[in-house]
């Protein structure tokens, strides 16, 4: 479901006895507007509420709506008279038609600070002028640490002799989605795994169609380069969405970093399963060994030439098992800006919070990016068991998950509809 910034009530209208709507006036980030509330009974002027598509579907204590809106509202006004002209006429070309490649470049080096802030709150008006004030929490169970890839840069990766390998079981996870969602709230879930070919393609999609018929869910599957068929298979089993990288859009960095993988089949692969249908999740590392600005801003046009509806970006975490770990951190700074970038460059996208993001700032990392343009959170559902054995890069952050489902999570019905619908709209953009 999704995080919305709180509305105070500033008026009930049109409140008939016995009947589950009522129509409100509410005040909120977006200004006075007038809305209609859901089940909420006895709601009255000065309550606080979340809203959802022109909705409000839960109230919410005014320290609750204080601690939202300490977490999520962008800053202050800033002083832009003190900016470079050129900066300023840079930042709002996004609008009239685009950024060009030498403007992503420009805004990806900049290091003062000020642009830097005006950067961050331009991407956080453009996500809400876009998306209005939806915060997207996810979930994602990581079924498999097995991988057949070699990958320099994961942990996970064949050739590491640290890793404790597991395995869940078709019943394992269904359950654990289910749990997520019939007791927890959750609507979109993402089932991950290595490059396993131990599930089978009848395999996967039978996990699909177990999982929904328990619950009611999106599923996204991560499960890295398999045949084009497979994906019509979990798509025909009731899968909605893909999450794959491509990691990088240099051919020779990626070469230099995936023995054995080609840059073309991985392109191709996501352009199919694009044109399934799916709802398509994509990005790449921040931070790999000699990579540019330059190559970054091709990577940032890439993913809009895939056409990707999600942006899966965060910076490279160097691994003890693994060639590059020596190499250093990716930084967070620069994955700010990528993700801010990539909300003026694509505004209707959805761009998650990453976990590496996460594990750099900790949970000032989730204020930031939301700040940032970005507008989803994925939050880890692996059962404890198999948790700390998904080791892509060492100390994934995990924390404070509550506070944030407590205030983005409905088991409702009327949450998955709205999902749905938003869903359909990203589709049809």
């Amino acid at each position: 479901m999704c995080l919305t910034i709180p509305a105070k009530v500033l008026s009930v209208e049109n409140s008939v006895a016995g009947s589950s709507v009522a129509d409100i006036t509410v005040e909120g980030s977006g200004g006075v507007r007038k809305i209609q509330a859901v089940e909420l009974p006895g709601l009255k002027a000065g309550d606080w509420v979340l809203c959802a598509y022109d909705v409000a579907i839960r109230r919410i204590s005014q320290t609750d709506a204080g601690e939202i809106l300490a977490l999520l509202e962008p800053k202050g006004h800033i002083d832009v008279s003190r900016l470079d002209r050129e900066f300023l006429e840079l930042l709002k070309s996004h609008a009239a038609g685009g950024l060009s490649k030498e403007n992503i470049i420009r805004l990806l080096k900049t290091e003062d600070p000020l642009e830097l802030e005006t950067l961050f709150a331009e991407a956080n008006t453009v996500r809400q002028a876009h998306l209005k004030d939806f915060f997207c929490i996810h979930g994602i169970v990581e079924f498999s640490n097995h991988c057949v890839r070699d990958c320099f840069y994961c942990g996970l990766r064949k050739g590491s002799a640290d890793v404790r390998r597991y395995r869940m079981t078709p019943d394992e996870i269904a359950e654990t989605a289910g749990d997520a969602v019939n007791r927890r709230g959750y609507k979109l879930i993402v089932l991950q795994s290595g490059d396993d070919f131990y599930y089978t393609d009848d395999m996967l999609a039978d996990i699909i169609v177990r999982i929904k018929k328990i619950c009611r869910v999106f599923v996204f599957m991560s499960v890295g380069e398999r045949s084009l068929e497979c994906y019509v298979r979990m798509k025909a089993a009731g899968a909605s969405g893909a999450l794959m990288r491509f990691e990088t859009s240099n051919r020779a960095l990626y070469d230099s970093i995936h023995p054995g993988q080609l840059l073309d089949k991985r392109l191709e692969l996501l352009k199919g399963i694009k044109k399934l249908g799916y709802y398509l999740a994509s990005g790449f590392l921040i931070g790999l060994p000699g990579q540019t600005e330059e190559a970054i801003a091709e990577d940032i046009i890439t993913m809009k030439e895939l056409g990707a509806n999600m942006v899966s970006v965060g910076p490279f975490i160097p691994c003890q098992s693994t060639p590059l770990a020596g190499h250093p951190a990716g930084s967070a700074q620069m994955a700010l800006k990528v993700t801010a970038v990539s909300r003026l460059f694509m505004p209707k996208a959805k761009i998650p919070v990453t976990t590496a993001l996460e594990t750099i700032e900790s949970e000032e990392g989730r204020r930031l990016g939301l700040s940032s343009g970005a507008n989803s959170l994925m939050f880890n559902l692996t059962p404890e068991k198999y948790r700390g054995h998904y080791r892509i890069y060492p100390d994934k952050y995990h924390g404070k998950e509550e506070i944030w489902e407590n205030y983005g999570l409905f088991k409702e019905a009327l949450s998955y509809r709205m999902l749905e619908k938003k869903m359909f709209e990203e589709f049809e953009k």
